[in-house]
């Protein structure tokens, strides 16, 4: 990804990450099945990525509510950003069309790394509850 498209992403994550609602966020959950096909192309982020799937699910349904709604709106945005097809960086270019849906992802995680860490723990605490996880 060069600058000019790194400069894209950064306004676009800047620009729409706080505008989320819980409708888009319902939305989102309610396309596992076509982010779960997406994240194949994803490589070796696909596990960050579903970790944060599973933080927006543990909010949603209300098992992990301590969570900052614009760490949740970030996630949400980011899984909007996946599940375009046309975005900075066109889905469809072979290898480079999800450079740009990583490196939304990697703001998130980046911008949000102590209050993710704080949900990985809490996953890890609450690991043999019978919480069904979505891996």
């Amino acid at each position: 990804m060069n600058q000019e498209q790194s400069r894209k992403v950064n306004e676009e994550y800047a620009r729409k990450a706080s505008r989320m609602t819980v409708d888009d966020m319902n939305d989102v959950a309610g396309k596992k099945d076509k982010v779960w096909r997406l994240l194949g192309k994803l490589g070796s982020k696909a596990a960050d990525i579903k970790l944060l799937w599973n933080m927006m699910i543990d909010y949603k349904e209300g098992r992990y509510p301590n969570v900052p709604w614009r760490l949740i709106g970030s996630i949400v945005f980011a899984f909007v950003y996946l599940l375009m097809p046309v975005d900075v960086i066109p889905d469809i270019i072979p290898i480079l069309g999800f450079t740009d849906d990583i490196a939304v992802f990697g703001l998130v995680l980046k911008s949000f790394e102590h209050d993710i860490e704080a949900y990985k723990a809490w996953r890890e605490e609450h690991r043999d509850d019978g919480m069904r996880r979505i891996n």
